[in-house]
């Protein structure tokens, strides 16, 4: 378990990727804060996914 730093980014980008699908359900359709919120929903789940790529032991 030598990948426990990409575990601890991970999860707290996840926790960080919710938060920001919160601020978009708060927010108004059209607004900064919809759009902010689905952008950082969206930078959260590509670091995820980066980091799980990354991680992989097979390549």
């Amino acid at each position: 378990m030598n990948n426990v730093g990409n575990w601890v980014l991970g999860g707290s980008s996840a926790v960080l990727g919710v938060g920001g699908l919160f601020v978009a359900a708060q927010a108004g359709p059209g607004t900064v804060g919809y759009y902010g919120g689905l952008a950082m929903f969206a930078i959260c789940f590509l670091f995820v996914m980066h980091l799980i790529r990354t991680s992989d032991s097979h390549g």
